[in-house]
C-alpha cells in the first residue's frame, strides 16, 4: 500500500496539504504578525524579561495557537546580532522550523527592527521556485535589503545548489545577521564547513517535546491520556490530537510521504522506492535493537551497500536516529548501533502499534528528550548487561533504563542489575510507567515517564 502512495506522491501530497485544514493554511498565512512584543532592548535573551506574559499575549493574540519554542528562540537571540556567525536551524521537515522562524521575525520587530530591513525568503514557496542556484539566491536577498543592518532569514536552504557560496558571500560582502533553516543534516556537512569553519553555529530542531505538546494542546488535561495520545499519534506541530483518527492518520500520512519523497527518493535520486519501504519500516519495527546493513540486508535479501546508502539517507533527513553502543568499562566502540525514529507517529503509521512495541516507544521518547536536551547519548554495555543510554550531561554522565513497568520482580532485576553493576559515583536512574518516584539501593532511582518528562530539576533527572 505504501509503494503505491510513492508512486502517485504528487497527488498525495497535494491531498495532504488541503487535510492539515484551517490550524496549518492560516499559519502560511502569517497569522501571528501583527502581535505586539516587548522592546527587548540591549539584551536580546528571552529570559531578559516576562516570557510568561509574553506567552499568554502571543498566544491569546493568535488565530491559530502556535507554541513557543522558548530553547530555540534563546538559542537565536543569544546570537542575534552577530554578523560573524550564520544561525542554523536544522531538523526533520514540519517540526516547526518556519514558525520558529515567523516567531523571531515578529521578535525583531518588537524589538524596533523595521520591515524593510528584514529579508525572509521560504524556498518552498511557489514565489521562490524560479532560483535555481546560489548566485541568483544572493542576488535576490540584495535586491530586498533595505540601508542599514539587515536581518536575512532563509527556510529550507539546501533547496538551492551551491547555497553555501552565496550566504559566505552575503556574510562578507553585507552587513547581515543570517538565519537559516534546512532539513538535512548536510547542513553541517565537511562541505558547509570548508566555507565557513568558525562561522557558524547551530541548533536542531525536534516534534513537540511532551512538556510543549500538553502547552499546544492545553493544559488541565488528564496528563496520562494526553501522554497515551503522544506516544500514539507523535508531536508533530501541526496534529490535532482531539481529531479523529482517520484525519489524524491522513496527515501522519502526508508528512512520511513528503519527508520519504521529497527529501529521500528525489533528493537521493533513490531508484526503487519498493526497497527503501522495506529498509524503513524494518528500521521502524526495530527501534532500541542492535540494527545494522549487514543483518538488515541478509534479512530482506538485499543489496548490503544499497542498504547503507538508504540507511545514510533517512539519517541525514533526521527521520532515524544512529546510536552508538559501547563497553562502559574498556569504552570500546560495538560495531552494531541502535536506532530511534524521530516520531513515535511516523513509526506507528509505518508498522503499526502494538502491546509488544510499548517498552520501545518508552524508550524512543526518552531517547528524543535526552537528545532535545543537547546532551551526548550513547548505548552502554557492562560486562553481558547492557544500559539503555549512557548519558553525557554538562554536569557528568548519568546512566537510564527505560521500561513499561517495574511492578513485575523479574523485570526490576532486569533492569536494576546493570546499573547496580557499574561501580561508579554517577547517577542511575529507571524511568517508567510506574505512578510512583522511589530509591533503591545504590543509589538508583526511579522515576514517573511523565515526572521526568515534565521536570529538569536533579531530584528527577540526576542531572
Amino acid at each position: 500500500m505504501q509503494e503505491n502512495r510513492l508512486n502517485d506522491v504528487h497527488k498525495t501530497h497535494r491531498t495532504a496539504r488541503k487535510k492539515k485544514g484551517l490550524r496549518y493554511r492560516q499559519l502560511e498565512k502569517n497569522t501571528i504578525y501583527g502581535i505586539t512584543i516587548p522592546t527587548i532592548g540591549k539584551k536580546h535573551n528571552l529570559r531578559d524579561y516576562d516570557t510568561d506574559k509574553y506567552e499568554k499575549h502571543v498566544l491569546v493574540s493568535m488565530v491559530r495557537k502556535d507554541i513557543l519554542r522558548k530553547d530555540a528562540l534563546n538559542f537565536l537571540t543569544e546570537f542575534r546580532d552577530d554578523t560573524e556567525l550564520i544561525k542554523i536551524i536544522s531538523g526533520v521537515r514540519r517540526c516547526g522550523k518556519s514558525t520558529l522562524m515567523a516567531q523571531y521575525i515578529e521578535m525583531l520587530k518588537g524589538a524596533g527592527i523595521r520591515e524593510e530591513n528584514i529579508v525572509h525568503i521560504n524556498l518552498e514557496s511557489s514565489e521562490f521556485t524560479k532560483i535555481s542556484c546560489g548566485m541568483e539566491l544572493q542576488d535576490l536577498v540584495k535586491e530586498r535589503m533595505g540601508a542599514g543592518k539587515n536581518y536575512v532569514l532563509i527556510d529550507e536552504i539546501q533547496m538551492i545548489e551551491g547555497w553555501e557560496t552565496a550566504i559566505n558571500a552575503l556574510r562578507v560582502d553585507t552587513n547581515s545577521d543570517i538565519y537559516l533553516t534546512g532539513s538535512n543534516s548536510k547542513l553541517l556537512s565537511s562541505e558547509l564547513s570548508t566555507y565557513l569553519t568558525g562561522r557558524y553555529v547551530s541548533i536542531e530542531l525536534l516534534p513537540l517535546s511532551f512538556k510543549e505538546y500538553l502547552e499546544f494542546n492545553g493544559n488541565g488535561k488528564d496528563r496520562y491520556e494526553m501522554f497515551r495520545k503522544y506516544l500514539t499519534y507523535g508531536a508533530f506541530p501541526m496534529l490535532d490530537p482531539y481529531d479523529s483518527d482517520e484525519k489524524i492518520r491522513a496527515i501522519l500520512d502526508g508528512l512520511y510521504t513528503s519527508v520519504i519523497y521529497k527529501d529521500v527518493i528525489s533528493r537521493g535520486e533513490v531508484r526503487d522506492s519498493a526497497v527503501l519501504e522495506k529498509i524503513v519500516r524494518f528500521m521502524m519495527a526495530n527501534i532500541g535493537n542492535p540494527t545494522s546493513a549487514n543483518n538488515i540486508s541478509k534479512e530482506l535479501h538485499l543489496d548490503r551497500k544499497t542498504v547503507e546508502r538508504y540507511m545514510r539517507l533517512l539519517e541525514e533527513v533526521f527521520v532515524m536516529y544512529r546510536v552508538d553502543r559501547y563497553d562502559i568499562k574498556s569504552t570500546y566502540l560495538n560495531p552494531t548501533p541502535k536506532y530511534y525514529s524521530v516520531d513515535t507517529g511516523l513509526r506507528n503509521l509505518s508498522t503499526g502499534h502494538s502491546l509488544e512495541d510499548h517498552g520501545r516507544l518508552l524508550e524512543n521518547v526518552v531517547y528524543l528528550e535526552l537528545r532535545r536536551r543537547r546532551y551526548k547519548v550513547r548505548v552502554g554495555r557492562y560486562g553481558d548487561k547492557e544500559v539503555d543510554f549512557s548519558v553525557m550531561t554538562p554536569s557528568g554522565q548519568v546512566y537510564y533504563q527505560v521500561t513499561r513497568s517495574m511492578t513485575d520482580e523479574t523485570v526490576m532485576k532486569r533492569e536494576l542489575d546493570p546499573l547496580g553493576k557499574i561501580d561508579d559515583n554517577h547517577p542511575k536512574i529507571v524511568i517508567s510507567e510506574d505512578r510512583i518516584n522511589e530509591n533503591f539501593k545504590n543509589g538508583i532511582k526511579h522515576v514517573n515517564i511523565i515526572d521526568w518528562l515534565l521536570d529538569t530539576n536533579e531530584e528527577l533527572t540526576g542531572i
